[in-house]
């Protein structure tokens, strides 16, 4: 039996919002209905419905460290401690906190996930979750002796997990010349690959100059700095050439990201997608990307919650309830970075990301977001209501 939903404004994303439209569902959820006009039948919520969230970037695997590493340490202190608690905790602890993390984004209304795995921990919860996973396998290491082992171990990973999948590098600083081959080598067409970019500006020191945190913890742990190192070049031109051949980008963080490296990616790279996890940012540098600058710039933009290791919730709305309250942006963009944008990026637009008929994206309704004639996220809740 097909189900009706109304509500004060909807949000299809790929058209303007549609006051008091409605949407029709069939009985396994796909949009056979858009509609401006009310019949009488249908279901009214107070608020304002959109399509499901779609959270292109999350390490639900280390959901078990939620409120165990202190905010505003910076990068350096991060990863030490998370390399130290990850020892501390039981299969059975671990895996319980990833199928929590997941329910709690499923009820927050996330439908789809770009999950980065270096273990196979959240395989059980993910198979019996109902979220949309793109799985990437995440590689790093900066000894060439150990490349081969690094890379035998992530293809076993990828051949057991569900497609969509892919294998990416976890960032420019992190993988030898020989790691990073390999994954060049192994791109395919209509695959994405996402790469942690600029999350720190310890980064940009280390290529430009051969200094700062990134370098020191480097040596501190007996780790090759590479002959090219400094490059002279920033992050994003040092490497440009190992991703090249990849059909779409996925860019994560920014938070230290310029015009040059906009500049240089519109010219050297095919589909760049900028995911923003502005939570996490000021968890863990106390900082927040240009959101202006990006915008300027027409850089396509999208929505994580890194971890709960660098996140208290895992929740698309307080993505953008940060934005919101730190940029003038208004919530039909956000929405389309929510949405659509997010869908594109995982190259999942087909089923995702608007509500257009003949897709199954989910319904989210936004509750609590009317202020003074203009929409705020201030007070907003959300939850998915198909």
């Amino acid at each position: 039996m097909n189900r009706r939903f109304t509500a004060d404004y909807i949000f299809p994303v790929n058209v303007k919002p549609i006051k008091e439209g409605v949407v029709e569902l069939d009985a396994e959820g796909n949009i056979v209905e858009i509609s401006a006009k009310r019949r009488g039948d249908e279901t009214y919520w107070q608020g304002i419905i959109c399509p499901g969230f779609v959270n292109v970037h999350c390490h639900t695997e280390w959901s078990f460290v939620r409120g165990l590493i202190s905010e505003n340490t910076g990068i350096d202190h991060f990863i030490s401690e998370l390399e130290r608690l990850k020892k501390l905790f039981s299969m059975n602890e671990i895996q319980d906190s990833i199928a929590v993390s997941l329910d709690e984004m499923y009820n927050n209304g996330i439908v789809a996930v770009g999950d980065l795995m270096n273990t196979d921990w959240s395989k059980v919860a993910k198979a019996n979750s109902s979220i949309e996973f793109y799985n990437f396998i995440e590689v790093y290491g900066l000894r060439s002796d150990q490349c081969d082992t690094i890379w035998d171990k992530a293809l076993a990973l990828y051949h057991s997990v569900e497609s969509p999948k892919n294998i990416i590098p976890h960032s420019p600083y992190s993988l030898s010349k020989e790691l990073f081959e390999k994954v060049h080598v192994f791109q395919k067409k209509n695959q994405t690959l996402s790469l942690h970019l600029l999350e720190s500006q310890g980064e940009v020191d280390y290529f430009m100059e051969a200094k700062g945190p990134l370098f020191e913890r480097f040596k501190r742990w007996g780790l090759p700095i590479p002959s090219t190192i400094s490059t002279a070049k920033r992050p994003l031109q040092s490497v440009v050439d190992f991703i090249q051949n990849s059909n779409r980008i996925l860019l994560i963080h920014n938070t230290f990201i310029n015009e040059e490296d906009l500049l240089f990616a519109n010219e050297h790279l095919m589909e760049v997608y900028y995911g923003l996890c502005p939570n996490a940012n000021l968890f863990i540098e106390n900082q927040l990307p240009p959101l202006d600058l990006l915008r300027q710039k027409e850089a396509i933009i999208c929505l994580g919650t890194d971890s709960l290791a660098s996140n208290h919730q895992l929740s698309i709305l307080s993505e953008m309830k940060t934005l919101q309250a730190n940029f003038n942006i208004g919530l039909e963009e956000l929405i389309q970075f929510a949405c659509l944008n997010g869908a594109k990026a995982l190259g999942i637009s087909n089923q995702f990301g608007s509500l257009e008929i003949a897709k199954k994206p989910g319904l989210v309704l936004i509750e609590n977001v009317f202020e003074q004639d203009n929409f705020n996220l201030r007070n907003a809740t959300a939850k998915r209501i198909a």
